[in-house]
């Protein structure tokens, strides 16, 4: 019965392992303490894990961690009589046959097998487990074996002698582990393939293995001295007759390839350690000569304005020229057109380049590139096709994926230029940059749409010009340039103002037209404007981007029905506006405004006392500018603003004498501002908002040069809030002011209710709080409810704030009863 009850327990534990080594990816050379460990995927000593992307590299740089933990390195217990350890025969390279051990090791447990040796040397223990924590221990007599390589991991063991070890299969894991072991000595050539050579004409050698504890060898023909690289998508070495790593992992001089050292004869060896399909797995490995390359194709220098050369029929390497040291243009095209670098070689097969930026060659000569690919190699120096190139709407054609256009441009170093393409472009969306006569790029596509591009170093300078990746890569384009630091072709932006007959620049985009250069005279601007663009009719992806003559970009509007920035503009300077849309039927009106003190078309708005009457105004089309300007006889006074409608859907934003913008910036809200005689209150209905008939607009005086207003009510004490203050507010008497001793950060509740009107939503007064920033410290918590804080500087005195109560967006007068309760255990200032 016992018998059968362990038949029953290992027959068990064979299904379970079947089931789930189906389920589970095969895991190899584990290392203790550390988990599952990475697959170290092309870990190949001068591995080419993929030509096309030309990484050639000498080896993963990752050192691995010794699997051995501290409390089995030294007292690992030794496997004792081997008269129960299970006999293994020595594994060779390819199919191993029944020369695997596989074993189920319950947790906590161990497996033995003894392995006999007919030479001393190298030999790689293979140990794949399906699932659990299980790792090999090699053992000479009772004395355990170092088989861990500081650079290479586990299960490379030097043996001593021939004759026989003990490997022991230890499980420190909780759960039982699935386990395949082989161990094959590395000096051995029996199931080595034919030999094969290193030219790239040769077709790589195609296999498939079972499982991961199986090894490869493919003999190859070298010599000492020439620098071979590898592709192989798993582990590899380059090896002699010792079986040995005879390359190191990381080159010193970072280049790729491994150069041959010794007499050899020399092998690859290889293992597929695992697989996304799982096994059988099947493999394909390449071995290159980088060194004075056989096999690959010739390829001339391209020349702009033409195709690439063309992939090649079969060799994943292509040899060109360079006619002298310099710097060139080198990339790839895959078919679906997306340029990408890659990597140059010299005739000694060292890295002279890596796959980005660009290429600087030492010397003339001869030069590798491992691709397959299309490829377009250019000497940066040469114009070779180069096309001239004039002011205004070029038209030119992309004819083969991965082709560069050049235009010679035709200004003088210190120039500056803009280039603005279609931006509804169905064909090619032409992608441009600028380089000097030395081929060193001086300008990118971003500074050339902004027009902030400098032809600085040696002229003459050239355009380059290829097609994005993500639009079609053959066609017709369109570019339009521009001189930015004159007024060359471009027109006069008139000055306009807030009236409704401003003067304005009148713009249309479509039958071939899609851009505009405009100019605004350097004596005929404020300093600071007001640009609003206007879509009338067409698409509204139009930008505009306004720079000065030393090319810096000062201000830009982004794309919409209407869009407007405002501009500072420095005294006698000069500046050029640019306008990119798209070749479409297409209506645009380009404005500026002046928005300091001069400006021109505000109604006259004078701020009045606290208690003072509201005005009147009628906002125009959503999008549209409107101006009130809003003056008052000291600098010093502080105002209170507010502009107010039944749809809540006019904002304000303000600027002082100069143009600057005040802390009221683009708001809904009621704002404070004090530092001008003039404010320019710019009043706006959002794009797709409702539109009041009218609004109605406060500007208050709550504050002189000798602090608050006179009719400002004083509050004596805050510490648990205050009130209630009740009263009514009207157009004629629109708001209420109290002064109050508060805190540096006090917070409130302020509970506001009216009288008749209080079922009506938007009826209850609504309350600012201005402290030293002024900065409205109000906002809505509940209908009839808000929270007012403060938040000043914490050194100095807490200056007084003032809470202005004011009439609602929907109604022209209400009641009041409005009481503030402190939130903390008490406001106000301290002492």
């Amino acid at each position: 019965m016992r018998f059968l009850k362990s038949t029953l327990y290992i027959a068990v534990l064979l299904t379970l392992s079947v089931l789930l080594s189906m389920v589970v990816p095969a895991v190899v050379d584990w290392v203790p303490g550390r988990g599952r460990e990475a697959p170290r995927q092309g870990s190949t000593d001068g591995t080419v894990n993929n030509p096309e992307n030309a990484s050639v590299a000498a080896s993963v740089r990752t050192t691995p961690v010794d699997p051995r933990p501290p409390h089995l390195a030294a007292t690992a217990t030794p496997p004792g009589d081997r008269s129960g350890c299970t006999t293994l025969p020595l594994s060779s390279f390819g199919d191993p046959g029944d020369a695997v051990g596989k074993s189920i090791v319950p947790a906590g447990g161990s497996v033995c097998y003894s392995v006999t040796t007919g030479r001393a040397g190298l030999h790689r223990v293979l140990l794949e487990r399906h699932f659990g924590n299980a790792y090999a221990l090699v053992f000479d007599g009772a004395t355990q074996l170092d088989c861990y390589d500081p650079t290479a991991g586990p299960g490379w063991c030097e043996l001593p002698r021939a004759g026989e070890f003990t490997v022991k299969v230890a499980n420190y894991g909780k759960a039982d582990s699935g386990t395949s072991l082989a161990v094959v000595p590395l000096a051995d050539t029996t199931g080595c393939r034919g030999g094969t050579d290193t030219s790239w004409a040769t077709p790589a050698t195609t296999g498939s293995v079972d499982s991961a504890v199986e090894l490869e060898c493919q003999p190859f023909t070298a010599e000492a001295g020439e620098r071979i690289a590898v592709d192989f998508p798993g582990e590899g070495w380059i090896t002699d007759p010792s079986g040995a790593r005879i390359c190191p992992r990381v080159n010193a001089d970072e280049s790729d390839g491994c150069v041959l050292p010794g007499t050899g004869p020399y092998r690859v060896i290889a293992r597929v350690r695992e697989s996304s399909s799982g096994f059988p797995a099947a493999y394909t490995l390449g071995i290159r000569r980088l060194s004075d390359p056989s096999g690959c194709e010739y390829s001339p220098l391209n020349a702009y304005n033409s195709p690439p050369t063309p992939p090649t029929a079969g060799a994943g390497c292509k040899i060109f020229p360079a006619p002298a040291a310099g710097s060139y243009e080198i990339h790839r095209i895959d078919p679906a057109g997306v340029r990408s670098g890659v990597k140059v070689y010299d005739r000694a097969g060292k890295t002279v380049c890596k796959p980005w930026g660009q290429c600087t060659l030492p010397a003339a000569g001869d030069y590798t590139l491992v691709t397959s690919q299309a490829t377009f190699v250019y000497d940066h120096t040469s114009s070779a096709g180069c096309q001239p190139g004039s002011l205004g709407n070029h038209l030119g054609d992309i004819d083969a994926t991965g082709e560069v256009d050049c235009l010679a441009l035709p200004l003088a170093p210190g120039a500056r230029l803009a280039a603005l393409g279609n931006r509804g472009a169905v064909k090619v969306a032409p992608q441009v940059r600028v380089v000097d006569a030395d081929g060193v790029q001086r300008c990118d596509g971003a500074a050339l749409e902004q027009g902030t591009c400098g032809l600085t170093g040696k002229g003459p300078h050239r355009a380059l010009i290829t097609a994005a990746g993500d639009l079609p890569t053959t066609g017709a384009y369109a570019l339009a340039l521009y001189r930015t630091d004159t007024a060359e072709n471009c027109t006069v932006l008139p000055a306009g103002d807030f009236s409704a007959t401003t003067a304005a620049a009148a713009l249309t985009t479509g039958d071939g037209v899609f851009s505009h250069c405009l100019t605004i005279p350097a004596g005929d601007h404020s300093i600071r404007e007001n640009l609003q663009i206007h879509a009338a009719r067409g698409p509204t992806n139009v930008t505009t981007t306004v720079v000065d003559t030393s090319g810096t970009k000062v201000c830009a509007l982004r794309p919409a029905q209407y869009a407007n920035a405002t501009c500072v503009l420095a005294p006698g300077t000069a500046y050029t506006v640019l306008v990119s849309g798209e070749d479409a039927t297409g209506t645009y009106t380009l404005t500026r405004r002046d928005v300091t003190a001069t400006a021109k078309g505000c109604i006259p708005n004078p701020a009045t006392a606290v208690g003072g009457p509201s005005t009147i105004g009628r906002p125009g089309e959503p999008g549209t500018l409107h101006c009130r300007q809003v003056t008052t006889a000291d600098a010093r006074d502080t105002l209170h603003l507010n502009a107010r409608d039944g749809e809540a859907t006019t904002y304000t934003t303000v600027h002082g004498d100069d143009g600057t913008i005040t802390t009221c910036r683009y708001s809904i809200r009621s704002c404070a501002v004090t530092g001008s005689t003039s404010y320019q209150v710019i009043v706006t209905v959002p794009q797709g908002s409702s539109i009041a008939s009218f609004y109605r607009f406060d500007a208050l005086r709550i504050g002189t040069a000798a602090g608050p207003a006179p009719e400002c009510l004083n509050i004596a004490d805050v510490s648990q809030g205050f009130g209630p203050l009740t009263g009514t507010l009207t157009e004629q008497r629109t708001a209420l002011c109290a002064v109050l001793p508060t805190g540096r950060s006090d917070r409130f509740d302020a509970d506001i209710t009216t009288g008749t009107d209080a079922s009506e939503p938007g009826h209850t007064a609504v309350p600012a709080l201005y402290g030293s920033a002024l900065k409205n410290g109000c906002a809505p918590s509940r209908p009839g409810a808000f929270q007012c804080s403060t938040r000043e500087p914490t050194t100095g005195p807490a200056p007084a704030t003032i809470l202005v109560l004011g009439l609602p967006e929907s109604a022209s007068q209400t009641s009041y009863r409005v009481s503030f309760s402190c939130r903390s255990t008490s406001c106000g200032r301290e002492g």
